[in-house]
């Protein structure tokens, strides 16, 4: 029998994810004992695909929360409703809230978060998986070590906007170079469409120079040039080291079906790999780094069990590590707002992004709302806050 009981909030398709990684967790100490949402097809079939009884299967995930009292919370909604969710949960004092990045839309919103933890005495997370990749935890070890050198720099090319897949790389800079204090950042960003990403406005591209306190640099390119995605590149004084991500066929990835499709099987993400390679003096050319596989997103729900029974002080995916991804997100945007380098700490509460498009300030040249995860939605609305008239 199960030590602990999960209660997931949103049944998507990260919902999935998060699922298998509680479950792939050795030994199975926690179950999915509840879960919650709004709609009733998301209901039904994910509790049935993974075993959760009707009578613990709720529209309103407060009342679940009030009365199945879950060791472990799990917010699998999207972005918007990130800090809601947390603070409600907090409120209820489980052991651990895990919450899928980004950690909320503004600062104002993961401090806000971070109270509620804290007045409650709740452990909060924020589910950054990928430096739960074997071979990127071999990397931290390696550049440690000096196999390049000190870092000068870091470098990312994904495509995608900040709130959703920079956010990733950003998160992997800092954990790369053991989570150092940022002293500034240089941004710009790009919208010459109405693009919204979860209902949330997004830019067409970005770039971005974070200057941080131990001397290197992260450069952010997103949407700008074809790169490494899902990874960066780290520059050292000494070499050169690259990561990026691949994964199993999909002849190894378990399917969702009966479950709805949009994107294909969830478990793709479960079954992600990280990939790492190295340059220096001494390698003779590209040297490979090698680590057994695991689930990166079971590595992350570990850390969680790890961290309630206080056998790790600081776990990777903590919030207040999201908190510095947040931070520097917006300053990015409010460097593009105000035209300057911004110093940390940053002092503007609420989304610079979302303040220049409400104020005219990015004026699209091709009018016309669309949503990117318009296919992901349900029903007849075309965005998770649309109701259909």
């Amino acid at each position: 029998m199960s030590k602990y009981r999960t209660a997931i909030i949103a049944c998507g398709t990260i919902a999935r994810v998060h699922a298998r990684g509680w479950r792939g967790v050795a030994g199975q100490p926690t179950e999915i004992g509840a879960i919650a949402d709004t709609n009733p097809d998301a209901r039904r079939e994910f509790g049935d695909f993974f075993n959760v009884g009707e009578a613990h299967r709720y529209a309103d995930y407060r009342e679940m929360l009030d009365k199945e009292h879950p060791d472990f919370v799990d917010v699998c909604s999207w972005h918007q409703q990130h800090a809601e969710m947390v603070i409600a949960a907090a409120a209820r004092r489980p052991k651990v809230i895990l919450c899928q990045k980004p950690m909320a839309v503004d600062l104002g919103e993961a401090d806000a978060m971070l109270t509620a933890c804290a007045r409650n005495g709740v452990k909060l997370m924020i589910a950054f998986q990928r430096p739960h990749h074997a071979t990127w935890l071999k990397a931290r070890d390696l550049i440690r070590e000096g196999v390049i050198g000190q870092v000068t720099q870091i470098q990312m090319d994904d495509g995608g906007n900040i709130l959703n897949t920079n956010s990733h790389n950003i998160r992997l800079a800092l954990f790369l170079m053991d989570e150092p204090q940022v002293e500034w950042v240089m941004g710009a960003v790009e919208r010459t469409t109405d693009q919204v990403e979860r209902g949330l406005p997004a830019e067409d591209a970005c770039m971005g120079l974070v200057a941080c306190a131990n001397g290197a640099t992260i450069l952010i390119q997103g949407n700008l040039v074809r790169g490494l995605g899902q990874g960066c590149r780290v520059i050292g004084t000494e070499g050169i080291m690259e990561l990026d991500t691949t994964r199993h066929p999909d002849s190894e990835i378990p399917t969702d079906l009966p479950m709805y499709m949009p994107e294909g099987p969830s478990a793709r993400y479960n079954y992600e790999i990280g990939t790492v390679k190295y340059l220096n003096a001494s390698s003779n050319g590209w040297k490979q780094v090698e680590a057994p596989w695991h689930d990166s997103w079971s590595h992350q729900c570990q850390e969680a069990i790890d961290w309630a029974e206080e056998r790790v002080e600081q776990p990777i995916s903590s919030a207040e590590r999201a908190r510095a991804v947040q931070e520097i997100m917006m300053a990015l945007f409010e460097s593009a707002r105000k035209r300057q380098r911004i110093y940390l700490p940053l002092k503007t509460r609420v989304n610079p992004l979302k303040l220049m498009v409400e104020n005219g300030d990015l004026p699209v040249e091709w009018p016309g709302r669309y949503e990117l995860r318009a296919k992901l939605v349900r029903g007849e609305a075309m965005s998770w806050n649309q109701t259909p008239t």
